[in-house]
């Protein structure tokens, strides 16, 4: 399987020839896979795809027995969505198939958990959450619709779909808890007073964690236990998919659940933690034996 990419964009992991099942019989086409999406052309020259088919979460398997048709692959999306391909041979065949069960799994985990290079996340706007495409960048979080627009489109390579920026610089970098799970935001303050904060929530408590330490040290500041050796200290942070592992991802010093900022309960609020291990009921220390221990039968 061939391999290119461009820094912040999508990762083509195959392209070539399929015959694709249709309404009227089986239709030859161009295909391109990129990350997790399959789009068709009309052919190798052709600079706009005609239709897309989205992978993420769906499943790839060989679909010859089923088609009756040699090297032939059942690919289902995420919402039941049912496609067949014919490849011209074996060996395509087996390359289209890894490549597909690749963009249904792994980029799945590797997308949500690159900040670096990008990664979806998503993002509480007019009252509403969205999913957003985020990347950070010389200590700025930059915020796209998609993947796809992160790719440069104007002569002098600035991007033009870029929705916002916001500078990471001096920046707070907090848990909120809010009805999404393993969220988090990051507040910008001017004067010492909190000017505006931006609430995003993660597909993991992992992937929270790398989110949350790469937006850290983007904002200027050392992670706890690094210490300054020599005068120039490079911190680098590499972000590979063992990182989703959550025995791997280094952990936050709190816990999402138990710590919180903006709505989460105050820690006088605080539910008692249970020692006893009697379902939060605590036995009185004057408490006597009536009705725990039973008494003794009497003689007759």
């Amino acid at each position: 399987v061939g391999m290119s990419t461009t820094l912040g964009g999508p990762i083509l992991l195959k392209q070539g020839y399929l015959q694709r099942k249709g309404t009227f019989g089986w239709k030859r086409g161009y295909y391109r896979l990129l990350q997790d999406s399959l789009f068709q052309f009309i052919s190798h020259d052709s600079k706009t795809p005609t239709d897309e088919i989205t992978l993420m979460g769906g499943t790839v398997v060989d679909g010859s027995w089923n088609a009756k048709k040699a090297n032939c692959l059942q690919v289902q999306t995420e919402k039941s969505r049912k496609e067949w391909f014919v490849c011209d041979n074996a060996d395509e065949h087996k390359q289209w198939f890894d490549a597909i069960y690749y963009a249904t799994t792994v980029s799945k985990l590797a997308e949500y958990c690159s900040p670096l290079s990008g990664g979806w996340l998503h993002f509480y706007e007019d009252k509403t959450w969205v999913r957003r495409w985020f990347m950070i960048k010389d200590s700025f979080l930059m915020c796209y619709n998609s993947r796809e627009d992160v790719t440069p489109a104007t002569t002098t390579g600035a991007p033009i779909k870029r929705r916002f920026v916001l500078p990471l610089g001096g920046s707070v970098i907090a848990y909120h808890k809010t009805v999404m799970p393993f969220s988090f935001s990051v507040q910008l303050f001017s004067g010492g007073e909190l000017k505006n904060e931006f609430i995003f929530s993660a597909a993991s408590e992992p992937i929270m964690n790398v989110w949350m330490e790469v937006l850290y040290v983007s904002t200027g500041k050392e992670l706890p236990g690094i210490q300054e050796d020599a005068a120039d200290l490079a911190v680098t942070v590499d972000t590979r998919l063992d990182d989703v592992d959550a025995g791997s991802t280094p952990a936050p010093s709190k816990r999402h659940r138990d710590f919180t900022i903006g709505k989460g309960r105050a820690e006088s609020e605080a539910p008692d933690v249970d020692t006893e291990g009697i379902g939060n009921v605590r036995v009185p220390e004057d408490m006597d034996d009536h009705g725990v221990v039973a008494p003794e039968p009497r003689a007759r």
